[in-house]
């Protein structure tokens, strides 16, 4: 064996640990907001083997640079750490991105949507999902009261397009679908010979057919011809495109509750080197289990892929009239919305004990719970049900996430902050759902909406993300602006109402950016290696064009990402 001469160990040595010190990654002259209170702003940031390294002035930082050091000049622009995006629909999203034409209100932009989404995909694959008119009634961006002219998309326009592409689309809220003519024929539909009363065909001025139809009939002989699931390949080209666009929005972690498939995906694209967003993954509720069976509890997994949470339901949502209340809607006097899954029996009716039974259980299995509740009822009940695990398990680091928390009644605020109750709201929905809220359930109730400020004094702690890509009534994207600007101006995208809307439920920036980074972290129990600039912990920050803690409110929506950093790694840089 070669040995070195004794008189070079001391040489050696010292070279050894200098390039030990040299940083892979250096990013000075910047304004750094670490979200750390013992050291919540810095000038420049140190990364080696994909952790964070060192934290502070730019003489210290520049210290560590070596031959082999990327050092970047940010020139004064403001970072921050990866934004952790509470709650997202992975598979649906990218399945959105994919083709929506939820907010078109021309038949240009719809037949350009249709152009796109053919050039990607081979022939013979289905067109699917659509949504259109979620917009007509309630304009994109108003605060209520201002319609646009209904849209409904003119299948004439795509069918030389749309030849070899069976194309089966439906209006947002399922009162109408539309085909094209490859779509017809592949389910032997004849509208010049009907033989399904249960479908009406829309006809024009000359009797001939549109396209469109109307009546449940349509969705049933539909989804009997149409493949359950895209095939394999088309969502790894899905999943491809949404982090391209989960890249460009700095978010760097997201909690996600698609189907196994996906958590197949992502671990494929891990291996293929791929994989540039960290994945909190929930399954739902009521295969606790299973997952108990093989040994998964809270922190399983690790820096990449974290298994651990359950998601259940037990209400509906406000876009459909079906999240409960105590007190019915103002909109519609006999509806107080309806329980959800485990919360019923097979006729509808609510059983007790049915879903804290659940909960129970996979509480003892050490599984974290994560709850979906809309309405003032749900919520409360869910409290009730929280308080039911403490009794009955012993109080313990349980992290509850009370999924949502839209509307909270005036008497659950301070339980829900002695609960110790983690709120995982998407900010977003207020600056979208002011639209109907107030039609709805009524000025009053709408002051325990979106409470962002009661839920904060009270204990709660505020975790933040988009419910992405939103529900079949509303689009919620995944850029972080859009929820931080909910947050601290309460107005819709277009600056309505003047004053906020109930603006007394304003938080401050620096509380949103928490929320929106070490609050969510804590949420997924990972708040030692997340969601902070914080020598230790993995290297996911955010570049942004504008100084979110200085600029005027209205100006964050202009904001944009200069870079993405994930794990030591430039995944995003804006061209």
């Amino acid at each position: 064996m070669n040995r070195l001469p004794l008189y070079l160990i001391p040489l050696y040595l010292i070279l050894g640990c200098s390039q030990q010190k040299q940083a892979d990654l250096i990013f000075h002259n910047a304004n750094i907001w670490t979200v750390d209170e013992a050291n919540p702003t810095a000038g420049a940031v140190a990364i080696k083997g994909g952790k964070f390294v060192a934290v502070g002035s730019n003489d210290e930082i520049l210290n560590l640079r070596g031959d082999n050091t990327q050092v970047i000049d940010l020139n004064g622009e403001f970072v921050v750490p990866g934004f952790t995006d509470n709650h997202v629909h992975f598979a649906s999203a990218a399945r959105f991105l994919e083709f929506n034409i939820m907010a078109v209100s021309t038949q240009d932009e719809f037949v350009n949507r249709v152009r796109n989404v053919v050039s990607s995909l081979p022939e013979g694959e289905w067109i699917l999902g659509g949504y259109w008119g979620a917009y007509d009634e309630w304009a994109l961006g108003s605060a209520g009261g201002e319609k646009r002219e209904p849209f409904t998309p003119d299948m004439s326009l795509v069918e030389e397009l749309t030849g070899n592409y069976p194309m089966f689309i439906r209006k947002f809220d399922n009162s109408e679908f539309a085909a094209n003519s490859a779509a017809m024929e592949a389910v032997a539909l004849d509208p010049v010979n009907p033989r399904n009363p249960e479908i009406e065909f829309l006809r024009d001025l000359k009797g001939r057919f549109t396209g469109i139809m109307r009546g449940r009939g349509a969705w049933r002989l539909f989804s009997e011809h149409i493949p359950k699931g895209f095939s394999h390949e088309r969502r790894v080209q899905q999943t491809r495109r949404a982090f391209e666009e989960i890249r460009k929005r700095g978010v760097t972690n997201v909690s996600d509750m698609s189907d196994d498939e996906q958590l197949e995906i992502y671990r494929e694209l891990r291996e293929a080197g791929e994989l540039t967003v960290r994945v909190h993954f929930r399954y739902f509720l009521d295969r606790w289990n299973e997952l108990a069976e093989q040994g998964i509890k809270i922190g399983h997994g690790d820096e990449w892929i974290r298994l651990g949470s359950l998601k259940g339901h037990i209400d509906g949502i406000m876009g459909t009239s079906s999240a409960r209340f105590f007190e019915p809607y103002s909109s519609d006097p006999t509806n107080r919305g309806r329980w959800r899954q485990l919360m019923v029996d097979e006729e509808g009716n609510f059983v007790e004990g049915k879903f804290v039974k659940y909960m129970l259980d996979a509480d003892k299995a050490d599984l974290q719970m994560t709850v979906h509740a809309i309405g003032d009822e749900a919520n409360d009940l869910l409290m009730d049900y929280l308080e039911e695990l403490n009794a009955q398990n012993g109080e313990k680091d349980r992290r509850f996430r009370l999924v949502h928390a839209q509307v909270i009644a005036p008497k659950s605020f301070e339980r829900l902050g002695k609960l110790g109750i983690i709120a995982e709201v998407q900010p977003f929905h207020l600056s979208d759902d002011m639209r109907w809220m107030e039609e709805r359930i009524g000025h009053e109730r709408c002051k325990g909406a979106y409470a962002f400020k009661k839920i904060q004094d009270s204990g709660g702690i505020l975790s933040f993300g988009s419910d992405w890509p939103g529900t079949s009534a509303a689009e919620y994207p995944i850029n972080p602006m859009l929820g931080i600007y909910a947050a601290v101006t309460r107005k819709t995208v277009s600056g309505e109402p003047a004053d906020g809307w109930f603006p007394e439920e304003r938080i401050s920036v620096e509380d949103a950016i928490k929320a929106y980074t070490l609050n969510t972290a804590y949420a997924n129990f990972e708040e030692e290696i997340k969601g902070s600039i914080e020598v230790g912990k993995v290297a996911d920050l955010a570049v942004l064009t504008n100084n979110l803690l200085e600029i005027e409110p209205e100006e964050i929506l202009d904001t944009e990402v200069l870079y993405t950093v994930v794990g030591g790694t430039i995944v995003y840089e804006k061209e």
